[in-house]
């Protein structure tokens, strides 16, 4: 068989070149949080069976030849801890048996030698999401085009049969001065396709070509100095505590889970919440109460106030913000989200219904603030949203609001009510 090894290091060359180029895409594009970088968070397991193909000195059978009584299967398994929307590390096991048939030399002489054993090899890779690198990243993302490159050791059991003599020769066996190595560095590369059943499963579909950096696996020195295995596979993964490429599905949650993020990114709390909005509700305790104050100045709403969405004598009872996240817990240092963003208004505060909302913005429209929502997330919060606040409460935001004239008013009563927090 001719083997073509510039083809095959072009191949390498080109993922190793698209690498280099996702590392500095990552870092301007990805949200640095506690969340999505923790150690427990983004882990997948992938579990593949497949066909596996020997390319060497003893191969003289084309990929689809091969299938007749020259495939092995070969089940592998792998652990990958994704680094950030684009690029992941991880560790792979692979197994597989060697068969492959020689029955014409490269000068025309017909022969019969037939290789048989097994090989296995463990190795170091990287992952890389060309989805999310060449078509932007997305949450909820269905498929996904990624590509690995390894760096490994393998082992390897081979026989080396002359049918026509009956002579074998053995991987690790002495042939004059020359000594049949049974192990050598190996370096995978693959490409493949995963489809996202849910937030926890996939199934993917791909091929990996393994390049053994020894001519000895199938006994044999003649031609090309490196051995290939070609393995096409099918597989199942499961993510562990996703994140970067979590769907857009909302759960349903019990109070105790009641943390809502508008950005997955810039969620810091350790279970995964939705990335929507909560439904509004009355509280239910008595509303004249006075809320707790704490150490920051947190907005005091009033009264619940229905919005109809009507202007009264010009002025309507409602204005619109960007709401950015929203937590239980009061940030430590909201301030620095508006320099880490560069945001174009102040970020304000709101304790309501026991959560923090942090909004920017006031505006007199809803356009305005679908605007401003889809400027945010060219920042990097990725899932602003669009929210209504009358009187220093959130309120819901209703159709007929989205099309409400009229400017916000809140007068001298009620601007004290507003959200005080201001950075």
């Amino acid at each position: 068989m001719q083997h073509h090894g510039p083809k095959r290091y072009f191949v390498i060359s080109l993922l190793f070149m698209s690498l280099l180029w996702a590392l500095p895409q990552a870092r301007a594009q990805t949200i640095n949080t506690k969340k999505m970088h923790s150690f427990d968070n983004n882990w997948d397991i992938s579990l593949n069976t497949g066909l596996t193909q020997f390319y060497g000195d003893v191969s003289s059978h084309n990929y689809f030849r091969k299938f007749n009584g020259e495939t092995n299967f070969s089940p592998d398994l792998s652990v990958r801890k994704m680094l950030n929307p684009y690029l992941g590390i991880g560790l792979s096991f692979y197994y597989t048996g060697l068969k492959s048939i020689k029955d014409i030399k490269s000068d025309g002489t017909a022969v019969n030698f037939g290789l048989s054993g097994s090989y296995y090899d463990a190795s170091l890779f990287m992952y890389l999401n060309l989805s999310n690198l060449l078509f932007k990243y997305r949450t909820g993302r269905k498929f996904t085009v990624y590509g690995t490159l390894g760096f490994g050791y393998g082992l390897w059991n081979s026989l080396l049969t002359d049918n026509i003599t009956g002579i074998s020769v053995r991987s690790g066996s002495a042939n004059g001065s020359t000594t049949f190595a049974t192990s050598g560095m190996v370096i995978p590369v693959g490409i493949g396709l995963n489809y996202r059943i849910s937030d926890h499963w996939g199934v993917q579909l791909g091929g990996e070509l393994r390049t053994v950096l020894n001519d000895d696996v199938d006994v044999w020195h003649d031609g090309f100095k490196a051995d290939q295995l070609l393995n096409t596979k099918v597989g199942v993964t499961y993510f562990i505590n996703p994140g970067w490429n979590r769907s857009h599905k909302v759960k349903k949650t019990d109070k105790k889970k009641k943390d809502e993020c508008c950005d997955q990114g810039l969620n810091l709390q350790k279970k995964p919440i939705p990335l929507y909005d909560y439904t509004y509700h009355k509280p239910t305790e008595n509303v004249s109460k006075k809320p707790s104050v704490e150490i920051m100045a947190i907005a005091k709403p009033t009264q619940p106030v229905k919005a109809s969405g009507k202007t009264i004598q010009g002025f309507r009872d409602f204005e619109f913000r960007v709401q950015i996240m929203a937590k239980t817990q009061p940030l430590s240092n909201p301030e620095s989200l508006q320099s880490k963003y560069n945001l174009d208004y102040p970020v304000l505060v709101n304790h309501q219904d026991g959560l923090y909302r942090y909004s920017t913005g006031s505006f007199d429209s809803y356009r305005n603030a679908l605007a401003q929502s889809k400027k945010i997330r060219s920042k990097g919060i990725f899932d602003a949203f669009v929210v209504a606040y009358s009187h220093g409460r959130r309120i819901p935001l209703t159709s007929e609001m989205k099309t409400a004239t009229g400017k916000y008013q809140p007068g001298e009563k009620n601007s004290k009510h507003k959200s005080s927090v201001i950075y």
